[in-house]
């Protein structure tokens, strides 16, 4: 499969803006790459949903209405204030509190890599399929839908901004959830 623009014309490119700050052989992104299923930017275009940890807006099924494009930014969690405080996007959204699924931060909360973040932000934007697709490249991948499925479910559900605060913290009330969601 082609990077996602090329898919279908009413789905979002999957963007990457790519600081090589990780270990390559730990980079979901990377792999993603190799797959064509992202295309790699060398700027984050002003008309995108920019994946931000650092947004106070989460994500709502409603935000891919005008923006052509989702964007991940693929850095290190040590440089990522630095680096999302230097970017400018029209839409710049949290992801709602999930479970990473991943080796390195499994069962943590908001911990998620380069994957399950766009994989999350595809689901709860309606292309599941496009989630589906993005997480069979790895092993652990459908373990990420299987953790948060329920979850993922009424995110993609939720009628505004106030009823994903609600479904986190009917989820997470005891969960500190100071510092991202990538």
């Amino acid at each position: 499969m082609r990077y996602a623009a090329a898919y279908n014309m009413h789905e979002p490119s999957l963007l990457v803006y790519m600081l090589g700050d990780d270990d390559p052989s730990k980079c979901s992104a990377r792999r993603l790459l190799r797959f064509n299923m992202l295309k790699r930017v060398s700027r984050v275009p002003y008309r995108t949903i920019l994946l931000d940890p650092y947004s106070s807006i989460p994500l709502i099924n409603g935000d891919a209405v005008e923006c052509p494009s989702i964007t991940l930014v693929d850095c290190s969690w040590v440089n990522a204030y630095r680096v999302f405080s230097r970017l400018r996007a029209s839409k710049r959204r949290r992801l709602p509190l999930l479970l990473a699924a991943n080796p390195i931060n499994y069962a943590k909360v908001a911990k998620l890599s380069s994957v399950e973040a766009l994989a999350a932000a595809c689901y709860i934007l309606g292309y599941k399929h496009l989630a589906y697709a993005l997480l069979s490249k790895f092993k652990w991948g459908s373990t990420f839908i299987t953790l948060n499925h329920e979850l993922l479910e009424e995110y993609s559900n939720a009628g505004g901004v106030d009823d994903v605060v609600r479904i986190e913290y009917e989820y997470f009330k005891y969960v500190d959830q100071g510092g991202g969601g990538m």
